[in-house]
């Protein structure tokens, strides 16, 4: 076999005149057993092959990456042995210009094929070595860098998994509040109107299409990978109101009761200020949750209930709801959001919230869930 020793044996003769004739023979016996041991044990595959790309020599790493025993790699084309379709137009552009003296010092990655025709990616490492003699050729060190290079796919794939997921998460929230905006006032118009009026079919179709949209909403979040939204259907209205375009009664509860509401968008301020009123609320609300916070200050007795948005930009909810409760522990509070992740659950009830309802659904909900903390602070 011609192996790296004959290779190395023939580039590297010894001469008489340097060396005595025992010694020498002994000496470059020496190195090219050192020369051997080191290649056989190398982890990289090394091949050299001419400038005609006839392998010269082929170590066990080779064999072990592409297949092919040194007996049969050796005197055969390297292109033949491990070059592809899609390899060989970079081969075409590399070779040439290797052998013309230039340097490839990072190395070039290549779509690479084994005896058995599977495919890998292989980095190689490139030299031209014996310039201008005989034995002129390039000596190669590949490795297989295949699972590094999916490892480093799927890391790229995981990270815009979790930018897309974000996004739809924001997307989320701000189609709720619209949501929320729309449809609540199509159910506000509805109650003003008298129950024959015209104009109450096209606000039934309102609410119907916003029970509509509040199913895509799920769709966004289940995409978004978010379970405390898509664990509960997210409805505006009950089927019954937006299949029969009748007014829903509204009953008064609050008795006059304070509640203080903040909410970064002001058309849902509007909104729940007005659905509260209807309810026998008096409501304090805003859009900026430092005014908000102020006023609680000045007199925090004089709120029965407070009501608070999750995501908002000068405070957020949590921040909020920590400092209503350090000023007045026992006083209900509510938190509302459009979007809401496993831990921001958890994060809100550590504060001390006592209850969290998920947009589009408030105005359903929100009524119903200020009766039922006032009655136990009641008992309480």
């Amino acid at each position: 076999m011609f192996g790296f020793t004959q290779w190395w044996r023939r580039r590297r003769p010894a001469s008489r005149n340097n060396f005595d004739a025992d010694g020498g023979v002994r000496q470059l016996q020496a190195i090219n057993k050192r020369l051997q041991l080191y290649l056989d044990r190398a982890p990289l595959a090394c091949i050299v092959w001419d400038t005609q790309h006839v392998v010269r020599a082929w170590n066990p790493a080779a064999a072990a990456t592409f297949g092919y025993s040194e007996a049969e790699a050796i005197g055969r084309h390297i292109h033949e042995l491990v070059a592809t379709p899609t390899s060989m137009p970079i081969i075409d552009e590399v070779c040439p210009r290797l052998l013309a003296g230039v340097e490839y010092p990072d190395g070039v990655t290549l779509e690479t094929r084994r005896k058995d025709g599977s495919q890998m990616h292989c980095h190689w490492h490139l030299a031209l070595v014996d310039r201008g003699t005989a034995d002129e050729g390039v000596i190669a060190f590949a490795s297989d860098v295949t699972a590094r290079l999916q490892a480093e796919r799927d890391r790229e794939l995981l990270e815009k998994s979790r930018a897309l997921s974000a996004m739809a998460g924001g997307i989320a929230h701000d189609f709720n509040n619209i949501l929320l905006a729309i449809g609540g006032n199509a159910r506000l118009a509805s109650e003003d109107l008298p129950i024959d009026h015209p104009a109450q079919l096209s606000l039934a179709e309102v609410q119907r299409a916003s029970a509509r949209a509040a199913g895509i909403i799920n769709q966004i979040l289940a995409f978004s990978g978010n379970e405390e939204e898509t664990s509960k259907d997210v409805v505006l209205f009950h089927d019954a109101a937006a299949k029969h375009p009748t007014r829903a009664p509204q009953v008064p509860r609050g008795e006059g009761q304070s509640v203080l509401y903040v909410d970064d968008e002001e058309s849902l301020v509007y909104l729940i200020s007005r659905v509260l009123q209807r309810l026998g609320y008096r409501v304090a609300g805003f859009t900026d949750a430092n005014e908000a916070l102020a006023a609680f200050r000045s007199n925090p007795t004089a709120y029965e209930a407070v009501v608070t948005d999750l995501s908002m930009p000068s405070m957020s909810g949590i921040e909020f709801a920590t400092h209503v409760l350090q000023l007045r522990p026992e006083v209900p509070v509510v938190m509302t959001s459009g979007y809401v992740r496993p831990k921001d659950r958890e994060s809100v009830m550590k504060t001390g919230v006592r209850d969290l309802l998920l947009k589009p659904n408030t105005v359903e909900e929100l009524g119903d869930v200020l009766h039922r903390l006032m009655l136990q602070s009641r008992a309480s």
